[in-house]
């Protein structure tokens, strides 16, 4: 019995145990790019672009209500649009009900890269988007992308062309760098005003995806930099006292490569704790790792390896509970025909459960990157096989799992 034939006999006979349930979102026609988010309610958002016959784009989210997905609305469709399989649109809900939006779009009579973000907001009262911000839009050959928001929607990192003049940093000469990208840093203020959008790091790897959050004492982001010899290691960056520390390696992994390799990191943030998640391939050794920190991000203990020992990567993080974390992964079938999508719990303290294979993936791009998001006592997962998928998962399956020091 080959791989895909034997994870889908296992899914058979965990949607008669009960134990994970489709739950397909409404959307149409070719789908992809889904995006998973909380809001400051608790309840769970999915955004999704899809493209219709036309070719026309669209941005649309549905809210999980606990037995169902809410009808599909529209954010932004045009035809103009860049749509990627890693850099794509996302959604933030605010404690108060509003929402920011974003997504990507061509500058007109621009080359195949030349692209920049746009951002919307959604008052809590009122289901009327309107255009905010935008970075970029008249690029032609270059592009601002990779936009994260915090949770909530206070601010968001992104990558950006570099200004007119900048010089590198790290040490780093101008022949290493190819398509140089800045880290950026942009807050919100009262109705989605831009009150501060500010350079924090001057030379990173171009083109994988970016993390934030906030801790007792304030912003936290987290990204794959560009140091002097090709090296493509975790950076952390933090808001403290009216500015931003310099760029600090989370680990040297020392992964060297000529080029992006498209996967970044992802982090949760709380009171004093920090958790990153991301791939490295240093070594010509994949591997996906978590790293922990107790003081807000200052200093970060050994990582915990995380994949069974074949991961193609793209991972995600988010809060278990208040005492633990769930990391969510592709790892390569040993067919090498589908990619597994696995989850494991990790304690705060660094301990480990067992890796839980919940789904399939096809392998290469098409696949996207997988998202997960806690709700009650379930996991909602989405992902992308021939559309947007989701999946409901019970919290207890991590519950009831064994736990111990993982090996490194």
């Amino acid at each position: 019995m080959n791989a895909r034939v034997l994870l889908l006999a296992m899914a058979g006979l965990a949607a008669e145990c009960g134990e994970h349930r489709r739950i397909d979102p409404p959307a149409q026609g070719e789908s992809g790019m889904p995006f998973l988010t909380a809001g400051g309610d608790g309840r769970v958002y999915l955004a999704w672009t899809e493209t219709s016959p036309e070719k026309e784009h669209a941005l649309r989210f549905s809210r999980w209500t606990g037995s169902g997905w809410t009808a599909a609305e529209t954010i932004a469709r045009g035809r103009q649009w860049f749509v990627n399989w890693a850099d794509f649109g996302s959604l933030a809900v605010g404690r108060d009900g509003s929402m920011l939006a974003h997504w990507l779009t061509r500058a007109e009579a621009g080359g195949s890269y030349g692209y920049g973000i746009r951002v919307a907001r959604r008052e809590a009262d009122r289901p009327v988007w309107r255009e905010t911000h935008g970075m970029s839009l008249e690029e032609k050959v270059d592009y601002a992308g990779f936009l994260t928001f915090a949770p909530g929607g206070g601010g968001a990192v992104y990558l950006s062309p570099p200004a007119e003049g900048g010089a590198a940093v790290h040490g780093a000469s101008h022949d290493e760098h190819g398509h140089r990208k800045t880290v950026r840093f942009i807050e919100f203020g009262a109705g989605g005003a831009v009150a501060s959008d500010i350079e924090i790091d001057r030379d990173a790897c171009s083109c994988c995806q970016t993390a934030v959050g906030r801790t007792r004492s304030g912003w936290i982001a987290a990204y794959r930099d560009h140091r002097a010899g090709e090296i493509r290691d975790i950076s952390v960056v933090r808001f403290r006292e009216g500015k931003w520390t310099e760029p600090q390696t989370l680990h040297a992994d020392g992964w060297k490569i000529n080029g992006c390799p498209t996967d970044g990191p992802s982090l949760v943030a709380s009171g004093e704790r920090v958790a990153v998640a991301w791939l490295t391939r240093a070594g010509d050794v994949p591997k996906v790792q978590l790293a922990l920190s107790t003081d807000e991000g200052k200093v970060f203990g050994r990582p915990v390896r995380l994949d069974s020992g074949n991961p193609l990567g793209r991972p995600t993080i988010t809060a278990f509970d208040a005492k633990s974390y769930l990391v969510t992964w592709l790892e390569k079938a040993a067919s090498n025909d589908v990619a597994w999508i696995r989850m494991r719990r990790v304690s705060v303290d660094g301990v480990a459960g067992e890796a839980v294979t919940v789904g399939q993936a096809p392998l290469g791009r098409a696949s996207g990157f997988p998202k997960a998001v806690v709700a009650g006592e379930q996991i909602v997962l989405a992902w992308r096989d021939g559309g947007v998928r989701a999946m409901l998962i019970p919290k207890s399956e991590f519950m009831k799992a064994r736990t111990g020091k993982d090996n490194e």
